[in-house]
């Protein structure tokens, strides 16, 4: 999905990694450039989505949060100092390639 506002533009989308994981990316560009983001890996466990690993820049920083099937959110975690697009991009990048590993976490 894509909004735009003057001068801003909103995107989402969520992208199938396997029948029980989905990544959710959102994010705000101006002029081009990211200016705030999330992107958050979901599992499936029996029928309900539960959060896995929240990246965002909600707080004007890149931050990072895992989360516990038993403790749920954890505190967060710096996460690639600076540019914001590139902190999205680089978080896109982490949970494809390890999102088994992060769900496995989870669950211990």
């Amino acid at each position: 999905m894509c909004v735009k506002l003057p001068g801003m533009q909103t995107t989402s989308y969520r992208l199938p990694l396997s029948d029980q994981a989905e990544l959710l990316v959102w994010f705000v560009t101006e002029r081009g450039a990211v200016i705030s983001y999330s992107v958050v890996l979901v599992t499936r466990r029996q029928d309900a989505w539960h959060t896995i690993r929240v990246y965002d820049n909600a707080h004007g920083h890149n931050e990072m949060h895992r989360h516990t099937a038993r403790a749920g959110k954890q505190p967060a975690e710096a996460f690639l100092a600076g540019d914001f697009g590139e902190a999205m991009r680089a978080a896109r990048a982490e949970v494809l390639a390890g999102y088994e590993k992060m769900i496995q976490a989870w669950r211990s």
